[in-house]
């Protein structure tokens, strides 16, 4: 198949710009691939900020996305043409108007849920989905998201309820509490600095993006047997740990986690549908607070780095 000519999203050379649409070529699928035909697409800050230390104009950026299956694999595999399915690229070929994406990192979307649901789920959902399948029996026992308002956040915190554990949420002012009161009737724990962890019965998970001081204080917090998983950082990345202190919790473990190589052994095409149920039943809120045309796409991409909306972004090509 010769590439297609379309528009796509690179990152602006334009100083007063994070992102710009420019037509370019489509990479043509291999053969373990399905060509996708985009309608809409969700954004990350941790994609934005890649956008942002580019400079060339030549960089594609994009994870998520939703389309209509335009050719299948031609090894056969994956959903057939026609299809509705969402996914991520490992690549970021996704905010374009085709997408040649492995057909296990795509997932057939039913028909009780949206393209804008479910385009806000492959990687902030997934990594909340893995983050809580590392803990073990968390049936009525505490559990913390830190950066509850984020992407991952708001999902792991959800997730966490899901799996049967009292669902702390950690936020650092307390004008962001009407946010986790739309997810739903979570605790909240408002601390710029952890030291409130300490008057909490120990958590058997810690889904932590912070990192710095947040981190620093979840650690010794975590129960016996307890899983702190570590998945980005927005505060600094370097922290104090006391070995002995965290020797004498048990058998606690600090994991990090990377999507990316999850996803190798556990494919988007496995766990997708996972989230996609939950969401069709109404259990799972995707907090959609920006949706617009990705005409918009700069404005609301600089919006969402300057964190003046919580929630996730969804934007349709038009």
């Amino acid at each position: 198949m010769t590439s297609i000519d379309a528009r796509r999203v690179v990152a602006s050379a334009k100083a007063d710009e994070i992102l710009a649409i420019e037509h370019g070529p489509i990479r043509p699928p291999f053969s373990n691939e399905a060509l996708v035909k985009v309608s809409t697409v969700s954004l990350n800050r941790g994609e934005l900020r890649r956008a942002q230390n580019a400079s060339d104009g030549a960089l594609q950026i994009g994870w998520d996305f939703v389309g209509t299956v335009d050719a299948q694999a031609a090894d056969g595999s994956g959903p057939t043409e026609g299809t509705r399915v969402v996914g991520f690229s490992t690549r970021m070929e996704a905010w374009s108007e085709y997408v040649s994406i492995p057909s296990n990192y795509i997932a057939p979307i039913p028909d009780t849920v949206s393209d804008a649901q479910a385009a806000t789920l492959p990687v902030a959902g997934l990594t909340a989905l893995h983050a809580v399948d590392a803990a073990t029996s968390l049936l009525g026992r505490p559990a913390l998201t830190t950066g509850a308002t984020g992407g991952v956040g708001m999902y792991a915190v959800q997730l966490a309820a899901i799996a049967g554990a009292k669902s702390y949420a950690q936020i650092r002012r307390a004008e962001q509490k009407p946010f986790i009161e739309g997810l739903g009737d979570f605790p909240v724990i408002v601390t710029s600095t952890g030291d409130e962890f300490s008057d909490y019965e120990g958590f058997r998970l810690v889904v932590d993006g912070v990192s710095g001081p947040i981190l620093t204080k979840a650690i010794p917090a975590l129960a016996p047997q307890g899983m702190c998983v570590c998945y980005g950082v927005t505060d600094t990345p370097e922290i104090p740990i006391d070995i002995g202190n965290f020797m004498r919790i048990g058998l606690a473990q600090i994991m990090g986690f990377h999507l990316y190589a999850k996803s190798e052994s556990s494919p988007p095409s496995d766990n997708l549908p996972r989230l996609l149920s939950l969401v069709g039943t109404g259990r799972l809120n995707c907090a959609i607070e920006r949706e617009a045309s990705w005409s918009d796409i700069d404005r609301v991409a600089q919006d969402l780095i300057d964190r003046k909306f919580l929630g996730k972004a969804v934007l349709h090509i038009d």
